[in-house]
């Protein structure tokens, strides 16, 4: 018999043991996988080894998205180069796609940054994998800076400060504040510029 959350005893002790034996994809398996096809017409990212469908993104996602990539340009290229979307070697198992990257300007193709000057990830659906999976990924790899842009929520949750692989400094903006990038302190950033108008949930 199933318990109220519709999830029976024989699952669990299934998923015990499969979590017990699970043996981690590496970045280096993961990119071969890829090459060879094996995630073809998929949009995944790998994270501490498994590897995760990345969920689609929404009308107001999607806003942001092409508002921000504007704004960061313009308020940081003359610094930095803003990668969108593209992948981070983290860590050996691995290897996210942040909806940003801000990471120090290169004159040519070269292997993936193990970590940016600042990370940015807009969240919908994936709000607790941005919080809960990411946030720690990001501190241990090195960034000194995340941000999650939480839609429903029309509010930026700051990350900062990492040390021991923890963030040592957690904060919540609203649409009427700025904010000084640890990388960027003499940018100021407004926030309106993309949370005004997002419906709150």
């Amino acid at each position: 018999m199933s318990d109220p959350a519709g999830t029976t005893p024989a699952m669990d002790e299934v998923a015990m043991t499969l979590n017990e034996r699970f043996r981690p994809l590496k970045v280096s398996e993961y990119v071969a996988l890829a090459e060879l096809g094996a995630f073809e017409n998929e949009k995944v990212e790998l994270l501490r080894g498994r590897v995760v469908r990345m969920a689609p993104q929404g009308e107001e996602h999607a806003w942001v998205v092409q508002t921000m990539t504007s704004l960061l340009v313009e308020h940081f290229g003359k610094w930095a180069a803003v990668r969108p979307a593209l992948p981070l070697h983290a860590s050996e198992d691995s290897m996210p796609e942040p909806d940003f990257a801000l990471v120090p300007k290169t004159r040519g193709p070269g292997p993936h940054p193990q970590k940016a000057l600042l990370l940015i990830e807009v969240s919908s659906s994936s709000l607790r994998l941005d919080q809960k999976v990411k946030a720690p990924l990001y501190a241990e790899a090195g960034s000194p800076e995340y941000w999650i842009v939480d839609v429903a929520a029309a509010q930026l949750e700051g990350f900062r400060q990492p040390k021991d692989g923890e963030w040592t400094e957690h904060f919540t903006l609203t649409a009427a504040q700025t904010i000084r990038p640890v990388s960027f302190p003499t940018v100021e950033f407004p926030l309106k510029d993309f949370l005004v108008g997002l419906p709150r949930h």
